[in-house]
């Protein structure tokens, strides 16, 4: 039966499945241990007003400065697309900038819905 297993490789199978397993619980406890840390984090944060005040700032100027990234990246890559349509040749403009409009209100409206 043991010969069996090792030619038909069913205990090679068994230590993969036992490894998975394995790394299940090392998974599991570092997500326990990161729970602890956030949980230590927050109380600290909420003990000091002052310091509760600085990281909520901290956190509004990092998302109001990503949303401007994410801003300047749009006005980049419509200029990118104008330019690019006035580079096409007078009659195929019309039929790209049509296409173009088209694809970013089907990715536009993927993005919304994932959003809401």
């Amino acid at each position: 039966m043991a010969i069996e297993r090792l030619l038909t490789g069913s205990i090679r199978d068994q230590v993969k499945d036992l490894m998975a397993t394995e790394d299940l619980v090392i998974e599991a406890f570092r997500d326990l241990v990161k729970d602890e840390l956030k949980a230590h984090i927050r109380n600290v944060v909420d003990e000091d007003p002052e310091l509760k005040a600085e990281v909520k700032e901290a956190v509004s100027y990092y998302f109001h400065t990503k949303a401007r990234t994410l801003y300047a990246e749009l006005k980049a890559t419509r200029a990118a697309t104008r330019l690019g349509l006035r580079l096409l040749p007078d009659d195929l403009q019309g039929e790209v900038g049509q296409a173009v409009v088209s694809l970013f209100e089907k990715e536009l409206g993927t993005l919304l819905e994932k959003a809401l």
